[in-house]
């Protein structure tokens, strides 16, 4: 694919209501998303590039399982997170960029906290409470069951 058509191609799904586009095909991969973390990545067979609105930190291994906060109180008003579908659980966008949320992170309502995949479509998982990760019951890669807990959330007015 030549750099004019993956202009034009990117410049299709930004007048669309696409959020995340995926494609491979042979050696070619190319993956952009929308929003607020716009990337674009493109690997032809001999090299991988990306392009980000935004710098990304060092790459972060894997968010460990149930990790707690070393803070933490038994709380009343902790609340999960659970998947609303089942698929492969993300903690990040794409594996250059740093985790949506990790233990200690502030979240409103309507943060994406993680990605879910379901058959090659990649959704975002939305937080539906204000307040802070608390605890993080799932892996990268991981396969989430529907109404499986993924997060622990202190939460807060």
């Amino acid at each position: 694919m030549k750099i004019n058509e993956i202009k034009e191609l990117v410049d299709l799904i930004e007048k669309s209501k696409i959020d995340i586009l995926k494609l491979e095909k042979g050696d070619f991969k190319l993956y952009y998303q929308k929003q607020d973390a716009k990337s674009l990545q493109l690997n032809d067979g001999e090299g991988t590039w990306e392009l980000s609105s935004e710098e990304t930190e060092e790459p972060i291994s894997s968010i460990p399982k149930k990790e707690k906060n070393e803070e933490k109180d038994p709380a009343e008003n902790d609340h999960q997170i659970t998947a609303p579908i089942i698929g492969a659980f993300y903690s990040r966008a794409n594996p250059e960029a740093k985790p949506f949320v990790q233990i200690g992170t502030k979240i409103k309502k309507g943060d994406t906290v993680c990605i879910l995949e379901a058959m090659k479509l990649l959704n975002e998982i939305s937080s539906d409470v204000n307040g802070e990760i608390v605890e993080v019951l799932v892996e990268d890669g991981q396969i989430i069951e529907y109404g499986q807990p993924l997060f622990t959330v202190r939460v807060s007015e």
